[in-house]
């Protein structure tokens, strides 16, 4: 990219997307943080209406205790259940899911029937039929007050469970979103490189001297060349030199783009081996293998494997995160480690997989041909894991979605 104003588009077109990202990131964090404060608040009220529920019932116990007075415990029943029908409907209001909305119409209705109960018990209780006052409210009350507050906690349970699916979706959605952002940079970057072109040699010249003319004879004369050196045979014209081609790229930037568009269209695992070939190819690696963190970020595990035995992983165990390497160093810092080949042994490279919540993996890689030390296969590589760290995403999602599998 040779032309100043291509340049200055790609240059456009990176710092959009960087732009796009910081965004992204800072328009999800802020949701993310609203939606926590929202449910704090729906679980606060949620129990306070489980206390004003049971509030309710020990005030109409209060009918039938010795001493006190029917009038102050009448009126105390009415003013906390008009509490309690303000608290239901702004949690209705602020529900996320169906199944948290029909709980708190079940726990309206066990309410709405133990007022109508109440209004009962208080007739008996004007009456001085306290036998008959004690019945309904320790037998009725007590059910309908406890059907209430079981409705209230279901619907809590079913709120928080939809708002933790919801926060895992919008995670993951984040998470793909940057992946796609830093390919675009990186491409970009990339084609922002100067290429150098290797131009062929100038054609030489044919050896010169100065020119002698022979005596003037009538009508004609002779024109004779006269070399420098006096040379045994005469001196051949040499071939011009055929034009050298231009060197061809270290990386198929198309190859790097189908396979990243593969990766993020990965069906199941089983299309992973393949996937997984192709990178080495890209990558011109003799080996692959990829680590994933356990959910507590402490060590590394081998998922996948390529270019190896097949019961390589169970020799290879698991890595420290401390560990005295490059797989383990790359882990920790979130930067690209390269080991040098020799004539010994070949090269070696330890790409991070990135994530929103931070590194969740690395993409280790044999190379071939010195390839540790060319820039456009770091590159490609860094682009590739990129995309992987959107399959494997971050340890804590990865994990409650074990335990409810």
């Amino acid at each position: 990219m040779s032309r100043l104003s291509i340049r200055l588009s790609l240059l456009v077109i990176c710092l959009a997307a960087a732009g796009g990202a910081v965004f992204l990131l800072w328009s999800s964090s802020r949701t993310a943080a609203n939606d926590r404060a929202a449910a704090r608040a729906f679980a606060d009220n949620a129990r306070r209406t489980t206390v004003a529920i049971a509030d309710l019932r020990a005030a109409q116990q209060s009918y039938v205790a010795i001493g006190q007075g029917e009038d102050f415990w009448f009126a105390r029943v009415t003013a906390i259940k008009t509490e309690i029908d303000d608290r239901i409907a702004a949690l209705r209001a602020g529900a996320r899911a169906a199944e948290t909305a029909t709980e708190l119409d079940l726990a309206a209705t066990a309410l709405q029937e133990f007022m109508q109960m109440d209004l009962r018990a208080r007739d008996l209780r004007r009456g001085r039929q306290l036998s008959q006052t004690s019945d309904m409210v320790y037998a009725d009350g007590l059910d309908l007050t406890k059907k209430a507050a079981d409705a209230i906690e279901r619907a809590l349970t079913a709120d928080t469970v939809a708002r933790d699916t919801q926060a895992a979706a919008e995670g993951q959605q984040q998470a793909t979103m940057s992946g796609a952002a830093a390919a675009v940079m990186l491409l970009t970057l990339l084609l922002l490189v100067p290429v150098q072109r290797s131009y062929p040699e100038p054609i030489a010249s044919l050896p010169t001297g100065p020119i002698v003319f022979d005596a003037p004879k009538p009508r004609t004369h002779t024109v004779r060349v006269v070399p420098k050196a006096a040379p045994s045979e005469a001196p051949s014209a040499q071939p011009p030199p055929q034009s050298q081609p231009e060197p061809r790229p270290a990386v198929d930037l198309d190859r790097v783009a189908t396979l990243c568009r593969d990766l993020a269209r990965v069906p199941d695992t089983q299309a992973l081996p393949a996937l997984l070939e192709r990178t080495a190819a890209v990558l011109d690696a003799s080996g692959l293998v990829v680590w994933i963190a356990d959910p507590d970020g402490r060590e590394l595990s081998p998922i996948l494997i390529h270019g190896y035995p097949p019961k390589l992983a169970t020799r290879l165990g698991t890595i420290a995160k401390d560990a005295g390497n490059v797989t383990a160093a790359a882990f920790r810092t979130g930067l690209l480690q390269t080991v040098k080949g020799d004539a010994v042994s070949a090269g070696a490279i330890a790409v991070p997989l990135i994530a929103v919540s931070g590194c969740v993996g690395v993409m280790a890689a044999e190379m071939k041909n010195g390839g540790e030390q060319q820039g456009p296969l770091l590159a490609a590589a860094s682009i590739v894991a990129s995309q992987l760290a959107t399959l494997v995403g971050p340890p804590s999602a990865r994990s409650r979605n074990e335990a409810a599998s």
